[in-house]
């Protein structure tokens, strides 16, 4: 059995739910064994990482019972959530990952908001406004989030000397009143790192940003600085051309670098 191959694009019809117990995975609609679907030794991934909250980790296949019916060899890379009814996907990933305690989803830290400001006055009055006047502005950054207690949160966008201007207009119901006590806040930290089958088109894509790589099986670990930027760190795992790509996320690129 291989330790990897080259396709991060194997079919995932249908849905899955995992017996932790057992290791036994019991599919709907599924396709297990079949030809272009799930084979033993690939790698599945419960879950989509496009929707937080719903991504539960990896696992290799061991044996496959059935075309709804599979067993995987180890549940150390998983979350521990209970997985059910949930979308997956196939890879031919290197399997050494899903063991490496690193990329376990047990280990994915979600970032916070921490308070970097606070009682600032607001001077503005009214609607539609994109500058919001402010007795300080020390200690804020472009990125920030600024909460009122009639506007419930807006991003900054960038910061003046008393005032900042906002990614998006306060609303008609949302008013602010002279005066208001405002806090600002900036999302730090988290811990996501995730195996990715990168093609020579993602690479073009994401040349000259935080995510340039070269193609292959490319381990990402991404969280927030303490400034609340940005960090992405790269390793090619496996350097390789002619890799099939088209699981979800696609490998971001440079306008994914935000």
């Amino acid at each position: 059995m291989a330790l990897w191959g080259n396709n991060d694009n194997v079919g995932s019809a249908g849905t899955v739910s995992l017996n932790y117990g057992t290791g036994v995975v019991t599919g709907t609609d599924t396709l297990f064994g079949q030809t272009g679907s799930a084979q033993e030794g690939d790698v599945i991934s419960f879950g989509l990482r496009t929707k937080p909250g719903v991504y539960f980790g990896d696992a290799v296949i061991i044996s496959i019972a059935s075309t709804e019916s599979l067993t995987i060899g180890s549940t150390a890379g998983l979350s521990g959530v209970a997985i059910a009814g949930t979308d997956f996907t196939i890879s031919q990933a290197p399997k050494y990952t899903v063991l490496d305690s690193s990329f376990s989803e047990v280990n994915t830290a979600a970032p916070a908001a921490h308070v970097v400001a606070r009682p600032l006055t607001n001077l503005e009055t009214s609607a539609g406004i994109l500058t919001v006047h402010l007795n300080s502005t020390e200690g804020i950054i472009a990125g920030d989030t600024i909460d009122f207690p009639t506007y419930s949160t807006a991003v900054i966008s960038s910061v003046g000397s008393t005032s900042v201007v906002l990614a998006a207009a306060v609303g008609a119901g949302d008013t602010i009143a002279t005066g208001s006590a405002t806090t600002v806040s900036r999302t730090t930290g988290g811990y996501q790192r995730n195996v990715y089958g990168v093609g020579s088109t993602s690479v073009g894509h994401a040349e000259g940003g935080v995510y340039a790589t070269g193609a292959g099986w490319v381990g990402v670990t991404t969280y927030r600085d303490t400034s609340g930027n940005l960090r992405v760190k790269k390793e090619i795992l496996v350097a390789m051309s002619g890799i099939a790509t088209g699981n979800a996320p696609v490998y971001p690129d440079i306008a994914s670098a935000n």
